[in-house]
């Protein structure tokens, strides 16, 4: 039987869903799933339940990164309105009867499913307390990555054939609820039944999502969006190795300041892409990379034109732009402004002269709108050389 999993990119929820998942692996675990041809690969073992642990590897990964030491701390002595005892009173015996060696785990277990499912949370509902106690929800998980197009009904994130029709017929059940996307899956995207057209699937009232898909699914929300000032961003596109390293490259690019715009963003992420990776992307991959923008309730999309993404993809010209390292010229490229390369270096030209006779170049002298550092002979000559040669580039790349 195959040890892995293979999953492909779908709509951009599913596929944030399987980096919100990568994301919460450790370092070691990373070095075991294998990127191949656009797709990733997912040892199962990672999702089945060992004898001595009632939940399996990923299960405990999510819950740790979801309950802090702090919020366990604070939730265990605390008491609902009631029942007289603590949460650690109350579910003792729970921890006792399947976490009798691992007390810590167990208490983390049980507020896990409050964080995940409770009261105002994306997820609220999707799993009700006595299923998260059954450890229901896994057991689903393990049952579906044993089997493949092995049901009557299609996954619409997976495009497994994988459900069982049966699962439609069990009224008031866990199966039930998680194969019908609704607003228990997320509240911006889903369909309340019977209420209003989902508006994430043209207006189809609702579909079909495998037990599995709806696991990652859960990774989305906190561990695929990074936040910027514009509000949370995933970059997607139909290549879940471009997807990991365009949002790693983001992550980075945000360490050293919060300030960059969405714009800015993307670019400088397809830029490091081009130099790092120095891999041809076909037409169809460049003119689906878009940013998904999550700002309160509002959930927008953005991409750069497809010309500035197919120069900014372009290794010969990356190359160049970062061999400048100029904001300023940088943006003059995302905004389109070819032809002013040609007036900056002229510009450059005037400046070295200058230099060359001893004077400064003063800081409202027209060199200043395309470089900040301009008072240096040496990087000038650089840039002499290189915009020509970025210049003509540009426009064999776009075919002017």
């Amino acid at each position: 039987m195959e040890d892995k999993i293979t999953l492909y990119p779908s709509n951009w929820l599913y596929n944030a869903g399987v980096v919100g998942l990568l994301r919460i692996l450790e370092e070691e675990d990373l070095k075991k799933v294998e990127f191949d041809s656009g797709n990733v690969r997912i040892p199962k073992n990672w999702f089945i339940r060992k004898d001595e642990f009632p939940i399996p590897y990923v299960g405990k990964l999510l819950i740790d990164k979801i309950v802090s030491e702090k919020d366990l701390n604070d939730w265990l002595p605390k008491k609902d309105k009631k029942n007289e005892k603590t949460n650690e009173e109350k579910y003792k015996d729970f921890v006792n009867q399947y976490f009798s060696n691992f007390h810590k785990e167990g208490y983390k277990y049980v507020r896990a499913g409050g964080i995940l499912f409770g009261s105002n949370t994306p997820f609220q509902n999707l799993v009700q307390r006595k299923e998260w106690l059954e450890f229901k929800l896994f057991e689903l998980i393990e049952n579906f990555v044993n089997q493949d197009n092995n049901g009557q009904l299609v996954c619409s994130f997976c495009k497994r054939k994988n459900i069982p029709f049966e699962f439609l017929k069990k009224e008031n059940s866990l199966e039930k609820r998680l194969i019908i996307f609704a607003n228990t899956h997320t509240s911006k995207l889903g369909a309340s039944i019977g209420e209003f057209p989902n508006s994430f699937w043209n207006n189809k009232s609702s579909i079909f999502i495998c037990p599995f898909c709806v696991y990652l699914l859960i990774h989305h929300d906190r561990f695929a969006f990074i936040k910027t000032p514009e509000g949370e961003i995933f970059i997607n596109a139909p290549d879940f190795k471009l997807i990991w390293d365009l949002n790693n490259f983001t992550e980075k690019l945000l360490a050293k300041s919060r300030e960059y715009e969405i714009r800015k963003i993307l670019g400088s992420s397809l830029l490091q892409w081009a130099i790092k990776r120095r891999t041809l992307l076909g037409a169809w991959t460049m003119m689906n990379i878009e940013v998904i923008v999550k700002k309160g309730d509002i959930i927008d999309y953005f991409d750069l034109p497809p010309d500035i993404t197919k120069i900014l993809l372009d290794y010969e010209i990356a190359s160049l732009i970062e061999e400048i390292n100029e904001e300023k010229i940088f943006d003059l490229i995302l905004a389109g402004k070819f032809s002013e390369l040609e007036k900056a270096n002229y510009f450059v030209l005037i400046a070295i002269l200058k230099l060359k006779k001893n004077e400064k170049n003063l800081n409202n002298d027209p060199i200043t709108k395309y470089f900040t550092n301009y008072n240096n002979l040496n990087y000038l000559k650089r840039v002499s050389q290189i915009l020509p040669k970025l210049y003509v580039k540009i426009l064999e790349k776009i075919g002017r």
